[in-house]
């Protein structure tokens, strides 16, 4: 799949990779609109995140389901689907206490762009 990466801090660009492997508790998402927040430029730029290779950008945006996994029971191939900045482990304790932003860690919940590859993927 192409997709819109950070190379390096202060570097992007067009990249191809693997499409990802749909695991039992995700769902691969086509995206249909996707939108470059602050947090997109302040990685690139100033790496926020700390230095990034390959990781394909973006973690807002809406789409449409093409594969769920098989514990996914909420969502269905076809279903339009908004995806959110923060997508936590909602079965981690910090969710169920209110924060879902740090589930599994500090900015753990900021997964797309940060430790996986974002939507600005094919």
């Amino acid at each position: 799949m192409k997709g819109y990466a950070m190379l390096s801090i202060g570097k992007t660009g067009w990249i191809e990779k693997d499409r990802p492997a749909c695991g039992p508790d995700d769902a691969i998402i086509r995206p249909l609109a996707i939108s470059p927040c602050t947090s997109d430029v302040h990685t690139v730029w100033a790496g926020a995140l700390g230095e990034r290779h390959n990781m394909i950008l973006g973690h807002e945006g809406c789409g449409v389901v093409d594969e769920v996994g098989s514990n996914v029971k909420d969502f269905k191939v076809g279903d339009r689907i908004m995806v959110a900045a923060i997508t936590p482990d909602w079965q981690s304790i910090a969710a169920q206490e209110g924060y879902p932003m740090h589930s599994g860690g500090m900015l753990a919940g900021w997964k797309f762009s940060n430790f996986k590859d974002g939507v600005f993927g094919e």
